[in-house]
């Protein structure tokens, strides 16, 4: 049995994993792959820095740990996770079934896509998922962001602090708050509403984005950048039934990272925290400290 089982390898599992093999826990990470925020770098057309992650350099040293420790990693998918009297019992899509004391959820979130021409092929070259990673690189140029929620009129509102200017494109009415207000204001910000995007336009890089406006019209919007930020959802169903979730999925963790079940803790975009990569370095080592304690308790 292993002190300690964690499920997913973006920057909060890597992280944990990486902790708690510091701290002499016998740990085993489980994930598809390494993964998260940090698997694509951005490049333009006009700019020579790629690497746009500043917390890469960090997340490689703790990735590169696990990558040399065979024995505490398993690439493979979970399948089912049991909950039993102080321990777990996970099991994966190969067959295997492994026990643990304590349980770290790092299984992050979904992001919806636009599934338009030129998506998938200009991902990392103009298009991104994260705001908060890749918005250093458009200062001075034109971008839009895709989407109606908070997190598109946050990232928006953040993104045109840097930007020559900003197309907020959202398909539905936006529904009037302070930030929205706020947006409406900039004078480098416009918001187009009850447009549908058709296509991400660019050979080898984003060069324009593609809308269908309100009245049917086509519009052809020249941009450099284009950030999807629609709605997530958290990889958390193995675990609703006996974990406490808000309405949308995510896993309700306390200021230690813990679940609502003794010895089982979260961290990352399977929670409710902020998409930065560094949030979720600070979470996945919170959690496997808090793991470690919980585990010196028994």
């Amino acid at each position: 049995m292993y002190d300690l089982i964690i499920i997913g390898g973006g920057p909060a599992g890597i992280t944990a994993a990486s902790i708690a093999l510091n701290k002499r826990l016998e740990t085993l990470i489980i994930a598809e792959r390494w993964g998260g925020q940090t698997t694509y770098r951005m490049e333009l057309e006009d700019s020579e820095e790629q690497d746009v992650v500043s917390e890469e350099a960090l997340l490689d040293a703790f990735r590169h740990q696990l990558d040399y420790l065979e024995f505490a990693r398993c690439f493979d998918t979970v399948t089912k996770v049991t909950p039993e009297e102080q321990r777990f019992v996970v099991e994966t899509a190969d067959g295997d079934r492994f026990e643990s004391r304590a349980l770290i959820i790092a299984t992050g979130a979904k992001p919806q896509r636009l599934n338009v021409p030129g998506e998938t092929r200009l991902a990392g070259r103009g298009l991104s998922y994260s705001a908060t990673a890749h918005s250093g690189l458009f200062l001075g140029k034109d971008v839009a962001v895709v989407g109606n929620g908070r997190r598109a009129q946050w990232a928006a509102a953040s993104v045109a602090r840097k930007a020559h200017y900003v197309y907020l494109l959202a398909c539905e009415p936006l529904v009037p708050t302070p930030l929205v207000g706020k947006l409406r204001g900039m004078s480098n910000v416009e918001v187009i509403e009850g447009v549908k995007v058709t296509d991400v336009l660019g050979e080898k890089f984003v060069q324009a984005i593609a809308v269908t406006m309100p009245d049917g019209s086509a519009r052809e919007i020249p941009v450099k950048g284009v950030f999807v930020k629609l709605a997530r959802t958290p990889n958390s169903g193995l675990f609703r039934d006996w974990i406490d979730c808000d309405d949308v999925g995510h896993i309700l963790v306390n200021v230690d990272c813990a679940t609502s079940w003794p010895g089982a803790f979260a961290a990352g975009d399977v929670t409710l925290v902020s998409e930065q990569v560094l949030v979720h370095i600070g979470e996945g080592a919170k959690a496997a400290m808090a793991a470690y304690h919980y585990l010196l308790m028994l």
